[in-house]
């Protein structure tokens, strides 16, 4: 991931917008059908990188205004930061919901009430996300706003990874516990 961002940056600074996203996307291509050829599934963060990649394209030609390549990944972070809500109004862990394909023992220990609380910190991450962008487009400009995206993006969610598995440890040690 960090390859293709800082081949977009470069691309962006020597030759604009345009240029620099197709670059981006035919390394995402490329990458994509690589891992294709040598029998690797297509991950999904490859698969919605190059649509989110189309989608901002899209936005810039249309518009004419580079700041707008970020239109789609703020609606995407809407729908799915809507969708954490939704479940977390309903009382439903999003990790369960997106692990039950995966059968994972440990996490049915786990009651998905006791885990609201990593939904309320990605909830907040993606309202983070879509508030940044938003007032960046407003405020920075577009080499600003670039770094402001990309740290709140990989760094970030690395960061929240590393939250989220510190609280499904706490939470499975207790749900142990009272198992016993």
């Amino acid at each position: 991931m960090v390859i293709p961002a800082i081949l977009f940056y470069i691309a962006y600074h020597v030759v604009g917008i345009i240029p620099a996203v197709i670059i981006s996307l035919t390394y995402s291509l490329i990458s994509a059908i690589y891992s294709k050829l040598k029998n690797h599934a297509v991950k999904n963060s490859q698969f919605i990188g190059i649509l989110g990649l189309v989608g901002s394209a899209t936005a810039i030609f249309f518009t004419g205004k580079e700041k707008f390549y970020y239109i789609p990944s703020i609606i995407g972070n809407v729908i799915f930061g809507g969708f954490m809500i939704i479940l977390s109004i309903r009382r439903k862990s999003v990790l369960h919901y997106l692990a039950k394909d995966f059968e994972i023992e440990s996490l049915k220990l786990i009651p998905e009430e006791s885990m609201l609380n990593i939904n309320a910190i990605w909830i907040i991450y993606f309202a983070l996300k879509i508030v940044s962008k938003i007032v960046g487009m407003l405020y920075l400009n577009f080499n600003q706003l670039y770094w402001v995206v990309f740290l709140l993006g990989d760094p970030m969610t690395i960061l929240m990874i590393i939250l989220s598995i510190i609280l499904i440890r706490i939470h499975y040690a207790k749900a142990s516990k009272n198992n016993r």
